[in-house]
């Protein structure tokens, strides 16, 4: 019976040191998301003297911290929540290797391309919002054109962007325009906006809502709601998941302009290895009715399309390598015969994809 007693109060004490640890460490996060730094630092020291089953992780973040802060320590964690401007640059270079499928795997077009893109930012943090303002310049060069009719391809394409985002204890909002041109015609504009609002965090997962909006001049257009569930790590298994509705409306240019609306999906999971190198994958998946056509013959066409993408990478430091494959698809159903020129039956574009990153 002594024994008994003995060993339920074990076990009473190390649910009350779990419990105290999780309280702690819930704190900490609390006062982490309202930019109060130097006190989520002391809330996440307390925490790591409990023991308990987030000791590893707490530390991780309390050396993530000191790695950011440097020896400073509180003093810069200080001055980090009065507010601090940052500024850097990040790109990549790349190789594209291309094979385009349309109606029929006989029917296949191959090609490659080069691809560069420089970011330079500005950064400026506060207690409770960092805020990004960003000039970006992209270029491509299409190998083997000739090789690739139905791709329509310039030569060569060059884009500029500029863009703003905003990050606070739980809103992200992004928005900007980019400017392309091609070897065949002039500077086309196209502009986007995104925004998501956590509305609970529940441990590692965080619940919310997101919309986007993209619009290009004489162009296709989306708009799109989802609500959002994530699981944030900084190693091992990284995920989330959007689901909601979108629309779409063709591109001015097309043969026959449609609109469309459905149910769209895209979930994506990641893994991060301590030793720099990530696994990511993406999918995007989006089943369109047609809602607005010209003609009635057009009203029981359907659409499947969307994206996949896999990806590997390791980054030790600045520079860094990545290698994968992205694949764009569409398939259009009860599609009417005399119009399948317009709307092919399917068609899938795969690329094949490797080079360096930069953050400076």
């Amino acid at each position: 019976m002594i024994r008994f007693f003995a060993a339920l109060l074990l076990v009473m004490a190390s649910l009350a040191s779990a419990d105290s640890q999780e309280s702690l460490y819930y704190r900490a996060l609390k006062a982490e998301e309202a930019g109060d730094i130097p006190r989520a630092l002391d809330l996440f020291d307390s925490a790591v003297a409990e023991s308990g089953p987030y000791t590893d992780e707490i530390q991780e973040i309390i050396n993530d911290y000191r790695e950011v802060l440097g020896d400073s320590g509180i003093d810069s964690a200080e001055e980090l929540s009065q507010g601090t401007w940052k500024f850097h640059t990040y790109g990549k270079v790349g190789y594209t290797g291309l094979h385009y499928k349309k109606e029929s795997i006989s029917n296949a077009e191959t090609g490659s391309e080069m691809s560069a893109s420089v970011t330079a930012a500005a950064e400026y943090e506060s207690e409770n919002w960092d805020h990004s303002f960003e000039f970006n310049a992209s270029g491509d060069w299409f190998a083997d054109k000739d090789s690739m009719p139905s791709l329509d391809t310039s030569a060569w394409e060059t884009s500029l962007g500029i863009g703003y985002s905003l990050i606070g204890n739980s809103l992200i909002l992004d928005l900007g325009v980019d400017a392309t041109t091609t070897e065949d015609e002039n500077w086309t504009p196209e502009f986007y906006i995104w925004a998501e609002k956590y509305y609970a965090h529940l441990d590692k997962h965080k619940f919310g809502i997101a919309g986007s909006t993209y619009k290009k001049i004489d162009g296709p257009t989306s708009t799109a709601f989802y609500a959002s569930w994530h699981r944030f790590v900084k190693y091992g298994w990284r995920s989330s998941l959007y689901l909601g509705g979108r629309y779409e409306a063709d591109s001015a240019s097309s043969l026959y302009l449609l609109k469309w609306f459905g149910p769209s999906l895209k979930p994506s999971v990641s893994y991060r290895f301590r030793t720099n190198i990530s696994i990511d994958t993406k999918l995007s998946v989006f089943y369109g009715f047609v809602v607005n056509g010209s003609d009635t013959r057009y009203e029981e066409l359907q659409k499947l399309n969307g994206s996949w993408t896999c990806y590997i990478s390791w980054k030790p430091g600045i520079f860094g390598l990545f290698a994968g494959a992205e694949q764009l698809y569409r398939f259009y159903i009860n599609n009417p015969s005399e119009y399948s020129t317009g709307y092919p039956k399917w068609s899938v574009l795969t690329e094949l994809k490797a080079g360096i990153r930069w953050d400076l």
